[in-house]
C-alpha cells in the first residue's frame, strides 16, 4: 500500500518540477532545454503533406545562469498526434554545424 503512495509522490514531484520549468521559461522548448527563448530566428519546412508536416525551428536562447545558446527543435505534426525533439547547441557547436552544412551544400553531389 505504501508503494502506491511512493510512486504517486515521485510522479507528482516530477510533474510539478516540469510544470514549474514550463511557467518559468514560458515555452515547452524552454522547459525541455533549460532556458528561455530570447528570439525566434526562423523555421524551415522539412516535409509537408496532407496528413502530416515536419518543421525545423531555430531559437536564440538564454539559460537560467545567463549562458547564451542555440535551441533547435524538430516538430512533427500529424492528424492524431505531434512530437518535438529539441537540441541544445553551444555557440561553438552551432558554428561547427553551420560550417558543415555550408560544406555539404557546396559539394558537387548536393542539391
Amino acid at each position: 500500500m505504501k508503494s502506491d503512495y511512493i510512486f504517486f509522490v515521485f510522479f507528482a514531484l516530477f510533474a510539478g518540477s516540469f510544470v514549474w520549468r514550463y511557467f518559468r521559461s514560458g515555452s515547452l522548448t524552454g522547459a525541455l532545454l533549460g532556458g528561455t527563448i530570447s528570439k525566434s530566428i526562423g523555421e524551415i519546412t522539412l516535409a509537408s503533406g496532407k496528413m502530416s508536416s515536419r518543421t525545423l525551428h531555430i531559437y536564440s536562447m538564454v539559460s537560467s545562469d545567463g549562458e547564451k545558446f542555440v535551441g533547435v527543435s524538430i516538430v512533427s505534426k500529424a492528424t492524431l498526434g505531434a512530437s518535438m525533439v529539441p537540441f541544445r547547441l553551444t555557440k561553438m557547436q552551432a558554428n561547427e554545424l553551420a560550417l558543415m552544412l555550408q560544406q555539404a551544400s557546396n559539394t558537387s553531389g548536393a542539391a
